[in-house]
């Protein structure tokens, strides 16, 4: 797999994590959806020296949706 389709999936990956999250918050959507942006607007050479800071995001956002999804309130 290249590297622009391995970029192009997690930037797709961060999209769709970033529309589950808002299904329990809006607290992360607006920066999500900057820092997106900020990813699309890179040329191609870019994408290596950014490759591991846009994983690293995604990966903490699939924590922040497993945490909400855990949530269980049983007085709130």
């Amino acid at each position: 797999m290249t590297i622009e389709k391995k970029f192009t999936n997690l930037l797709k990956e961060y999209s769709k994590i970033k529309d589950e999250i808002l299904d329990f918050t809006d607290k992360y959507y607006d920066n999500m959806m900057y820092d997106i942006e900020g990813y699309q607007a890179l040329d191609e050479e870019d994408f290596i020296f950014h490759m591991e800071s846009l994983r690293e995001q995604v990966e903490a956002f699939k924590l922040i949706r497993r945490g909400l999804k855990e949530i269980n309130y049983i007085f709130g």
